[in-house]
């Protein structure tokens, strides 16, 4: 937007009362212009998100269709056993963590998580690994009955996850490392 006074901004140039008239309606015509080009702002934002939103449905329908034809649903199940054993870790036992397999392998699909299950081989050996209490700091007695609370419970879920860890074992040889 052109303005008259453009030589005169930045100055200490003082306009006369006509001029005065003429700047505020200049000011007037700036701010509706502003207002409308924000209407479009908005306008075009709502577009935006709603053009967004219908490339995730789509990207979401389709990543399903994809998974229909996934390879991996045509492998036959001691196939995936085999994998699912190459998955554990080789240099160690592995430990009770959704990070690595075999817990890891639980959480992809149901079917993956049946597999998983029912695979004595892949919970043959186990870390656990036991909790600890800090006492390196001197904390008052109230703090360390806190923790010795926290460590019993901690003990007590590490205790049944074991306990279901080694239920699916089956007749395997176990490994176990602490």
């Amino acid at each position: 937007m052109d303005s008259p006074f453009k030589p005169h901004l930045g100055t200490n140039y003082i306009p006369s009362i006509d001029e005065t008239k003429q700047i505020r309606d200049f000011l007037i015509a700036s701010d509706k212009e502003v207002r409308d080009i924000e209407n479009e702002i908005d306008q075009l934002r709502r577009r935006l998100d709603l053009l967004h939103e219908k490339r995730s449905k789509i990207l979401y329908i389709t990543e399903q269709h994809r998974a229909l034809i996934s390879h991996t649903r045509k492998l036959s199940r001691d196939v995936l056993e085999e994998i699912f054993l190459a998955c554990l870790p080789v240099d160690r036992n592995p430990c009770m963590s959704t990070a690595e397999a075999p817990m890891l392998l639980t959480c992809i699909c149901s079917s993956w998580r049946d597999i998983a299950h029912s695979t004595p081989r892949l919970w043959a050996a186990i870390h656990i690994a036991l909790p600890h209490i800090d006492r390196g700091n001197r904390a008052p007695m109230s703090s360390l009955l806190l923790q010795q609370d926290v460590l019993r419970l901690k003990l007590s879920q590490r205790s049944a996850a074991t306990r279901e860890w080694l239920d699916r074992t089956g007749t395997c040889p176990l490994t176990i490392s602490i």
